[in-house]
């Protein structure tokens, strides 16, 4: 898997054999192309990490910063120590429960959320996400789910767009009393 654009555009990034399901180079582009300018100087949050590509393909457009949030960070943490991104990285290896726990009331721009499909944890990490105050002002979650999956947003959340890519759906979330433009 490589990254798609900006800085590390074409660098390699390492990916487990078991366990995570990567977001394909397609979704990534996707997912970039909507967000747009948001990501430049955007505190970024990667909930499921995996192999990080999310996030790091986020620090590569401009985004400050990212804190991951993965259970098994071992190839994130080979990721990033071979782009040289420890500067602009905190990894938190542990559940997606505890970690959101950790960052109780510090805010991101742009969270990434790619729970393992059809399980409820989507609907879990968005109740965490509201009641930890994760979410900034304005901010955005960009949720990666089965097309099947049905989930519950929380209150005074709304669905800004949503796009299908074969067998992955792309969620944009953002607080419905908040409306900044995507393309």
């Amino acid at each position: 898997m490589r990254i798609i654009g900006g800085d590390n555009k074409g660098q390699r990034l390492k990916v487990s054999k078991t366990g995570i399901r990567p977001t394909k180079s397609i979704v990534r582009q996707a997912i970039f192309n909507i967000i747009g300018p948001r990501v430049n100087a955007a505190r970024i949050l990667d909930v499921f990490a995996g192999s990080g590509a999310l996030g790091i393909e986020a620090i590569s457009h401009g985004a400050t910063n990212c804190v991951f949030v993965e259970k098994r960070p071992k190839t994130l943490v080979e990721n990033i120590d071979k782009l040289l991104l420890s500067d602009r990285t905190e990894i938190i290896g542990s559940d997606f429960r505890a970690g959101l726990r950790k960052l109780k009331e510090r805010p991101f721009d742009i969270i990434f959320l790619d729970p393992p499909y059809h399980r409820d944890y989507l609907e879990k990490t968005l109740r965490l996400i509201v009641s930890h105050k994760l979410l900034d002002t304005g901010g955005i979650i960009i949720a990666e789910h089965s097309p099947g999956d049905n989930f519950v947003l929380p209150d005074h959340f709304a669905v800004l767009k949503k796009k299908q890519y074969g067998d992955t759906a792309v969620t944009f979330i953002i607080q419905s009393n908040i409306n900044k433009g995507l393309k």
